[in-house]
């Protein structure tokens, strides 16, 4: 055979694959209806005998983010079912990052009522039972979702580079948010800059949006992972710089709870590089083992 007949052999079998691969994953859309605005999501059809997966990703990114994207591709090369929601944060089928300095008045209820209209979307497809994923500040969202929500059918929560939000540690002023806290009694729900995680002094939200996520400090964390009775693991970055920022116990403090911690030496907040297969192979690791219960 000629070497260009090969390569046109070649080159046949992955237009071939493509196409099956885009046969199975799509975007799908649904109207949010506690916000009146439409959410996106990818969607990509599994093998019905094992449960769906619904990954969050973490603060104003996107299910195009890359840890995600790498989560949603193992999972769903295991035949699993896979829905990566884009939360909208407000806007309309969200596609871009939302930046520090955009108008943010979303809240974490917001948040929480997106997570359980995608959860029954899931439902009306067929999937009655469900792992939930999370990343970064997905995690917490979604330690509230289930704490707000019955978590029947859920057969397992998974959090990754899971923390706590607001803590001196990690950049919350006080001050600022006792101001948020008097302009909200004064019926004020102007936007301010806040400091926010990453967002130092140019997050800027109203009132209502900041305060709503401050509620999550790391009591706050803990006391809705004692709230769930569904198995539970958690999965962090062994070279985490906010596991360091938040004084190093926070690992400790984990393992000590009843969720199952599983710690990856050398990753980072966001499983980069190589560590995003050591992700990929716990997490497969997680499924298979809940899969057959």
């Amino acid at each position: 055979m000629s070497i260009s007949r090969a390569r046109n052999i070649l080159f046949a079998f992955a237009l071939l694959s493509i196409g099956m691969n885009s046969a199975w994953c799509k975007t799908v859309t649904q109207p949010i209806e506690v916000l009146g605005v439409p959410a996106d999501a990818e969607y990509i059809k599994g093998n019905t005998d094992k449960p769906a997966v619904m990954i969050v990703h973490g603060f104003l990114t996107t299910n195009k983010f890359h840890t995600i994207t790498s989560i949603s591709k193992a999972l769903s090369d295991e035949g699993y079912t896979v829905l990566a929601p884009t939360l909208t944060l407000g806007i309309a089928s969200r596609q871009s990052p939302l930046k520090c300095n955009s108008i943010h008045s979303h809240t974490l209820e917001n948040d929480v009522a997106e997570i359980a209209d995608w959860r029954q979307w899931l439902k009306d497809q067929g999937h009655e039972e469900v792992v939930v994923v999370g990343h970064s500040s997905g995690s917490p969202l979604l330690l509230e979702y289930l704490t707000r929500n019955s978590q029947a059918n859920i057969k397992a929560a998974i959090f990754t580079s899971l923390f706590f939000l607001n803590a001196k540690e990690l950049g919350s002023i006080e001050t600022e948010i006792e101001h948020a806290q008097q302009q909200l009694a004064a019926n004020s729900n102007k936007p301010h800059k806040y400091s926010f995680l990453f967002c130092r002094n140019n997050y800027f939200a109203t009132p209502e949006s900041f305060l709503s996520y401050m509620k999550l400090t790391r009591k706050y964390v803990f006391d809705l992972l004692a709230q769930l009775n569904i198995p539970h693991y958690t999965v962090m970055g062994g070279a985490d710089k906010r596991h360091m920022q938040v004084g190093g116990d926070w690992y400790q403090q984990l393992n000590d709870s009843e969720t199952k911690l599983v710690v990856i030496d050398g990753a980072n907040h966001f499983f980069s590089s190589e560590y995003e297969f050591d992700l990929q192979d716990e997490m497969i690791k997680i499924l298979n083992q809940v899969s057959q219960h």
